[in-house]
C-alpha cells in the first residue's frame, strides 16, 4: 500500500511540475477550453458523442484535480483572455 502512495504523490509530483509553467498553464487553458469544463455535453440523440465529450471533459477535470485548481478559476482565466484578443 505504501509503495501505491509513493507512486500516487510521486505523479502528482510530475502533474504539478508539468502544469505550474507557464507552457504548462497555457496547455491548461486551452484544455478547459476545449474539453467541454463550462458547458453540457449532452448531445440530444447521440448517446455516443456525448460519451466522448464526457470523457474529454472527466480527463481535464482529473487533471485539475491533480493540481489541484480550481476549474472555474482557469474558466475566467481564459475567458479575459478570450475578452483581451
Amino acid at each position: 500500500m505504501a509503495k501505491v502512495q509513493k507512486k500516487l504523490s510521486e505523479i502528482h509530483d510530475s502533474y504539478r511540475a508539468v502544469f505550474n509553467t507557464k507552457d504548462g498553464e497555457r496547455v491548461l487553458e486551452h484544455l478547459v477550453k476545449v474539453g467541454f469544463v463550462d458547458t453540457t455535453v449532452h448531445t440530444p440523440g447521440d448517446p455516443y458523442d456525448t460519451a466522448f465529450k464526457e470523457g474529454k471533459r472527466s480527463i481535464v477535470i482529473s487533471i485539475l484535480r491533480f493540481i489541484e485548481r480550481d476549474p472555474r478559476e482557469l474558466l475566467r482565466l481564459v475567458q479575459e483572455g478570450e475578452q483581451n484578443e
